[in-house]
């Protein structure tokens, strides 16, 4: 098993074996710089640049959270939410870190606060139809 693994490794054959050319030791570093210098630090944009890139994305995350948080503080008892994980009911209780939810008659769950949202109003079809009538007399 061991003499498997042994084609896994890097190892240079050895000097004199016949059909390898062996490379003579380079007598400097590349680019011209004498052995044993380290080469230049990265700058200073090279090295933000990862953190440029996040930066966007790390403010559009906060700005949702605002978003979020503003919504969830609009809420009242009696209004409709729906939940992260889809359940859609009437706020019953709300609390800080668990509020009641009553989803079927008689049904009533406890939820984090945190996962709710108020619910989107559905869009009537009286509405559509107005909308289409008002698209055609524009044009």
């Amino acid at each position: 098993m061991h003499a498997n693994l042994s084609f896994f490794q890097n190892v240079p054959p050895k000097a004199g074996t016949p059909g390898v050319v062996q490379e003579s030791a380079p007598s400097g570093a590349p680019g011209g710089a004498p052995t044993g210098q380290a080469p230049p630090p990265p700058s200073m944009i090279s090295m933000l640049f990862p953190f440029l890139i996040l930066l966007p994305f790390v403010w559009m995350m906060f700005r949702r959270q605002k978003k979020d948080q503003a919504a969830r503080a609009s809420l009242k008892k009696g209004d409709r939410v729906v939940t992260q994980a889809g359940l859609v009911g009437e706020l019953v209780e709300l609390a800080e870190p668990v509020s009641k939810l009553k989803i079927a008659a008689g049904v009533t769950v406890e939820v984090l606060s945190s996962s709710l949202s108020p619910l989107a109003a559905p869009v009537k079809k009286d509405d559509v139809k107005l909308d289409a009538k008002v698209a055609t007399e524009k044009k």
